[in-house]
């Protein structure tokens, strides 16, 4: 889509005030025509004349919100939901998680198996379709139903969809996976970072709801990090920001899978840490949900305290007000991983920026992903009627979908 212009003045294309008002209604569900012309910067007139075009399109339906007081509640507005199903695919390093979601987002059906994209990535993808098949049935459905998907990929995808896998492992090693997504389920398939979908989920379902700058910390099998600010996702130059996981830490000296050595992944990461426990304790451990084992909680909280190592100096800079930890470790394990980081942003970040960040575990959990995949999918569809509504502009740019 293109970018946001802020005010109306007589050289501003409709579109591009009809783009500010979807923006806003995609950060904030519902809002008044007077809250959409606080959050835009247009006039009230320019905003009830753009509104009344896009509900006549279709693009927005309006209701009531909750009373919250005498009078009769105001009429909100809200992006209308697309035709048709959402497919969400999340790829892990030991796992795939397939989701489908109805026009609103919410998920109807999902399903979680053993899968490494790392060593078997064709055969993992063609799962991805077969279970996406066999949810879709058990909707009544089928893949011609689709209106969109999306797919999260464990390792830093670049702006022109190259994955750039920190990997020595297996052969056929898949680089483009939006284009092989594609092939296998014949039409486009939106492929970001694993770690951009968890942070999306918690932005839009989760932890994260209305939250402008927080930082997202997936611990799992790998450790990566995404940002947002202003409500956005910060990609960086190639898109390859929030690799944290291949930081040098202080007393690191495993060999990490990306070739080098130190890298905060062989402190923090599940591989890591089941070689720090003692028999017999195994990776089970660590895959399943916290018990309040003594040892695993203190492992776990190890980690935590290399992870805030390498958040300080990020927190330092940034500011943030949140920071959302997931994945297995960061959710599964959340009281003892939330504390190793706490304790350790609370010990090296500037002391007034360590007072306000707050740290807590994703509200999604390990599904965060999966939600945030099906929630893209969802935004992706809801882009494509935008631009097919801005085409009617015989003055309109051809769009492009920013990145989430």
């Amino acid at each position: 889509m293109s970018k946001i212009n802020g005010g109306d003045h007589p050289g501003s294309r409709p579109h591009a005030n009809e783009d500010a008002i979807l923006r806003a209604l995609e950060r904030k569900p519902h809002l008044t025509r007077q809250q959409i012309s606080a959050v835009t910067g247009l006039s009230r007139s320019t905003v009830a004349e753009v509104v009344g075009r896009l509900l006549a399109a279709g693009a927005l339906t309006k209701g009531r919100s909750p009373s919250t007081g005498r009078g009769r509640p105001p009429h909100v507005l809200r992006r209308a939901d697309p035709p048709g199903l959402l497919l969400g695919l999340d790829f892990g390093h030991n796992h795939l998680t397939v989701a489908i979601g109805a026009p609103s987002g919410e998920i109807l059906r999902e399903r979680t198996v053993d899968a490494s994209i790392d060593l078997m990535p064709a055969s993992t993808l063609d799962l991805a379709r077969q279970l996406a098949t066999e949810l879709l049935a058990d909707e009544g459905s089928g893949l011609t139903e689709v209106a969109s998907a999306a797919a999260g990929m464990p390792g830093p995808m670049s702006h022109d969809g190259v994955l750039q896998i920190p990997s020595l492992l297996g052969n056929g090693q898949i680089t483009e996976p939006a284009l092989a997504l594609r092939a296998i389920f014949g039409f486009p398939v939106r492929t970001v970072n694993d770690t951009m979908l968890g942070a999306y989920g918690e932005m839009h379902a989760g932890a994260a709801v209305g939250v402008d700058h927080f930082l997202f910390v997936k611990a799992s099998h790998g450790v990566g990090a995404a940002v947002v600010i202003n409500g956005q996702l910060y990609q960086g130059s190639s898109g390859l920001a929030g690799e944290i996981g291949h930081t040098r830490v202080s007393g690191a000296t495993g060999r990490c899978r990306c070739g080098n050595v130190g890298c905060l992944e062989t402190m923090a990461g599940i591989e890591g840490l089941v070689r720090e426990l003692p028999a017999p304790y195994g990776p089970h451990s660590l895959n399943s949900p916290s018990v309040g084992d003594p040892v695993v909680d203190r492992v776990v909280t190890d980690a935590g305290r290399s992870v805030g190592a390498t958040l300080a100096p990020i927190c330092n800079a940034l500011n943030p007000s949140l920071i959302v930890t997931g994945g297995v470790l960061g959710s599964g394990h959340a009281e003892a991983f939330v504390k190793g980081v706490r304790e350790t942003i609370d010990r090296l970040a500037q002391p007034a920026i360590a007072r306000t960040v707050e740290v807590v575990p994703a509200a999604l959990g390990i599904r965060a992903e999966a939600v945030g995949a099906v929630l893209l999918a969802r935004r992706e569809a809801l882009a494509g009627a935008t631009t097919r509504l801005s085409s009617d502009d015989p003055g309109a740019e051809d769009d492009q979908v920013d990145q989430p």
